[in-house]
């Protein structure tokens, strides 16, 4: 019985005090659900995170105002919208983007090993995915050989690594960082 009336008199606090950030300002939320579901979030230019986790749609704390919203998958072309945030409410974002034919071989394997599972992996300044789809047994990157600047960013654009390689057709090379 406790919990209940004390349940009930946080419900209220808890719904005012989750539409305000940490300084005071108001917030909004936005969700994305996109097809395919693996893909990256940048708004306004930033890498937010992934559009989803496990399949479920994320919801993102975002500041209220006009924004740009970019869903990007390396396998799809990009899909870009508009979206306005309001305080308190969550904006939400549908869509499919369209296949890209699949690639040829021969291809080289980059591996990527980093604790920041939700961290975008960039080749050549383009999102290919979250660190932790290279990152497992049986993971990696497949592309054509060739030289290539590695970076992997935090949300919020923040670059952990950046780093060339030169892969090589039919073998695997691993990027760190610890």
């Amino acid at each position: 019985m406790k919990r209940t009336l004390l349940l009930l008199c946080l419900a209220p606090a808890t719904l005012f005090c989750g539409s305000i950030a940490t300084n005071g300002q108001q917030v909004g939320y936005l969700k994305v659900n996109v097809v395919p579901d693996r893909a990256g979030l940048f708004v306004d230019g930033q890498y937010l995170g992934p559009a989803s986790r496990f399949g479920a749609a994320r919801k993102y704390v975002m500041t209220p105002g006009q924004h740009q919203i970019r869903m990007v998958d390396p396998r799809a072309e990009e899909g870009t919208a508009t979206v306005q945030i309001e305080a308190g409410k969550t904006a939400k974002i549908s869509e499919a983007l369209t296949p890209k034919p699949a690639p040829k071989p021969p291809f080289a394997t980059l591996k990527v090993m980093c604790a920041k599972n939700l961290a975008a992996v960039m080749l050549n300044e383009h999102f290919v995915g979250h660190v932790d789809e290279f990152n497992g047994a049986g993971q990696g990157l497949q592309v054509s050989p060739g030289t290539y600047q590695v970076r992997i960013d935090v949300a919020g654009g923040e670059p952990l690594l950046w780093q060339q390689v030169t892969l090589e057709a039919g073998k695997t090379t691993v990027v760190r960082w610890d």
